[in-house]
């Protein structure tokens, strides 16, 4: 059996500490320095969703433990390392901590460890040719004669990461290391071990953003699952280390009590239900925290419909962790939800993957026909209808029109994004709050690429050539995002490069943007009095564009969709039904006015009386109506997304490479060119080409 274990012994001699600060030398002693500035210096690791930098509040876990060394009056500073560096970094004393740590029963030798911080579960990852059946409800030594005899003896794990003590010393099982996790799937995938021992959501994310060729190919040895709570740990070479550990735990209790932690968790999709709960279950849906999904909730809570009286659990959250969530189920055959929303780029592909059922029988009264085409077009799969669409949009700007009048301005009838730009300039007023342009920054193939994408179109680019190579270095994917960082960051808020659409959203609804470019569906929140402070003075007009007016506009929908693995199909089938139905869109007219109705979908929406009451909705309907069906599923001529399920990769590589581009850490150039290299890589790994 390997040597695997972590903990390397620190040779820095604590008597020396004082002399050292003298000279300025970096040692354990910066410890002493940290507690008399109330700052202290933590070590972490790319472990998504727990800990990440690429996250604006960089993790679950991450933010338990600031918000809990807050409660200390600390501030915190968070330095990415590999998992095995950052434990050797705490372990000799040149950090003062390090997490996510796990338990086990041989800890780090040099770390004081927290009470568990929860959220999580470790399994063991197996090719699904495998038979595992026979793995039942094994205690743990039952189950590494179980192991042997299944043929499974070499076992992978990430560099760094603790395994039990009994799989530590098991005969006949050799551990094989690997420096990331995205390396350690891949030596499942190419055989060099049997099965490889991993935390359950880091699979899952890394499946999704790393390696989407190898979805469906791996199970978890579902009866195997332990829970995984994560530990802080403070290196014993910190002066008063037991001391701040025992204070740590008393704020990470008082989060525990006032409810924090749940809602964190929550946040993040990682959801702890009462056991009980589970069984009594009758719906669990997943959906995005867009404004429609909040009437319907509402909706169903306040009228008697047939579904208000029965227990349907929605799990909201944002829509980036939703995709992950649901395609991370989906990548290791697995689901937690019975119905879910999902995008119309999500809806071919998995029906075609065969994760989804198709709705094949519709009520007689639910008119099929009055579905807007490009709405029912982009959720069918071979003549098959697999997503009911919820809420539709395309691309807009919206404005403050007192401004303009006020400045005296007039906007042209083609506005160009440059044009955008010079006329804000003009306006913003950056000292009393006021800023020019709304544009999606934060991280995401469904957040700043969704723009991105339009705006590469617009200036005469594609994601691919024709034999789906990227172009990511091209003239006009350059042109497009030097527009695109020169706008956010010269007529956004200065320093906030992580807003998404809802924050942008509530910007303009506060009065703080003069600009807004995104999504239609978001014209009702920030059109409502009761929302937004700016209602009697917003302006619509379509989205800018770059060299050209094609592909400057997307085309969007979320859609109710039924997991071939759901539990309880049937009563699913009956809610998307009714939420998706001309009679569930009128009663929200009726009971919370037009502006909270979902819209996007049907032709029955835009009766003249709504197009009379709604600013946007003569433009959302004509640009609904014009979009073109025959090219929506064709990867190569660029659009808000690829058709491809690698996209939800390159959306999220290429994402964060332009918003470091944002933030001024790269060039643009080395922006594109390193997202250029990444998805050649995922490219290459799908099969596509070979060179």
């Amino acid at each position: 059996m390997n040597n695997w274990s972590g903990s390397i012994n620190s040779n820095i001699i604590s008597h020396f500490s004082v002399f050292l600060i003298l000279f300025g030398s970096y040692t354990f002693s910066l410890g002493v320095y940290a507690e008399h500035r109330n700052t202290i210096t933590l070590a972490t690791s790319e472990a998504s969703p727990f800990s990440s930098a690429h996250d604006p509040k960089q993790g679950y876990v991450n933010e338990v433990i600031h918000l809990a060394f807050e409660k200390m009056g600390y501030i915190t500073k968070i330095e990415f390392f590999p998992h095995a560096r950052a434990i050797y970094l705490a372990d000799g004393g040149k950090v003062e901590g390090v997490f996510p740590l796990r338990d086990s029963t041989v800890r780090v030798e040099g770390m004081i460890y927290s009470d568990a911080i929860r959220g999580g579960s470790i399994n063991y990852l197996v090719h699904n040719s495998r038979n595992i059946h026979s793995l039942l409800n094994t205690e743990l030594g039952d189950s590494i004669s179980q192991f042997n005899n299944l043929g499974l003896s070499r076992l992978g794990v990430l560099r760094g990461a603790q395994l039990p003590l009994s799989l530590r010393e098991a005969e006949n099982i050799d551990v094989l290391l690997a420096k990331s996790l995205p390396t350690l799937l891949d030596m499942l995938d190419r055989g060099r071990v049997d099965f490889i021992y991993i935390d359950e959501y880091s699979a899952k994310q890394t499946i999704t953003n790393h390696r989407p060729h190898l979805s469906q190919k791996f199970k978890f040895i579902k009866s195997l699952r332990k829970s995984n709570p994560h530990f802080l740990g403070i290196s014993k070479k910190l002066p008063n280390a037991h001391q701040i550990m025992a204070r740590f735990n008393q704020a990470l209790a008082s989060l525990e009590a006032d409810g924090s932690i749940d809602t964190i968790l929550k946040r993040y999709g990682i959801f702890i239900e009462p056991e009980n709960v589970v069984t009594e279950r009758e719906l669990i849906v997943g959906a995005p925290n867009i404004n429609g999904i909040e009437t319907a909730i509402r909706y169903l809570n306040d009228s008697g419909t047939p579904f208000s009286e029965q227990n349907i659990q929605w799990r909201v959250m944002e829509e980036s962790i939703l995709r992950k969530q649901i395609q991370g189920d989906f990548a290791v055959n697995e689901t937690q939800y019975d119905l879910v929303m999902l995008g119309n780029f999500e809806v071919p592909i998995w029906a075609r993957n065969g994760w989804l059922l198709p709705f094949s029988e519709p009520p007689s009264n639910y008119d099929m026909k009055d579905i807007i085409p490009i709405a029912k077009h982009s959720n069918t799969y071979e003549g098959e209808v697999y997503g009911l669409p919820f809420v539709g949009e395309t691309t807009l700007t919206f404005y403050r029109k007192d401004l303009l009048q006020n400045a005296d301005i007039n906007l042209p009838e083609q506005m160009t994004y440059r044009n955008l730009s010079a006329i804000a300039m003009e306006i913003q007023d950056p000292k009393s709050q006021l800023y020019g342009v709304g544009l999606r920054t934060k991280v995401g193939w469904g957040q700043n690429m969704a723009l991105i994408g339009t705006m590469v179109n617009t200036y005469g680019g594609s994601w691919f050539d024709e034999d789906m190579k990227p172009l990511l270095t091209s003239r006009s994917w350059e042109r497009a995002i030097k527009d695109y960082v020169s706008i956010a960051v010269n007529n956004g808020p200065p320093g906030e490069y992580d807003l998404g659409w809802k924050d942008n959203q509530q910007l303009f609804a506060d009065g703080k943007l003069a600009f807004f470019v995104d999504a239609s569906s978001l014209g009702g929140y920030i059109l409502d009095p009761s929302s937004s402070k700016v209602s009697e003075n917003v302006g619509v007009t379509y989205a800018p564009i770059g060299t050209t007016p094609k592909g400057a506009q997307w085309f969007w929908s979320w859609n109710f969709a039924i997991p071939r693995l759901a539990h309880n199909k049937e009563i699913a089938q009956q809610l998307a039904y009714w939420l998706t139905s001309k009679a569930f869109i009128t009663s929200v007219k009726g009971k919370y006015g037009y502006y909270a109705a979902p819209a996007g979908t049907r032709h029955s929406t835009y009766s003249d009386s709504y197009i009379n009451a709604i600013p946007y909705a003569s433009y959302e309907y004509n640009a609904l109506l014009a979009t073109e069906l025959d090219n929506i599923n064709v990867p190569t001529t660029g659009s808000q997304f690829v058709p491809i399920p690698e996209f939800t990769a390159l959306g999220y590589l290429v994402g964060v490479q332009i918003n470091l581009a944002v933030k001024q850490q790269v060039t643009i150039q080395e922006a594109l060119k390193t997202a250029q290299h990444q998805s050649e890589a995922v490219m290459r790994r799908a099969g596509y080409y070979h060179n």
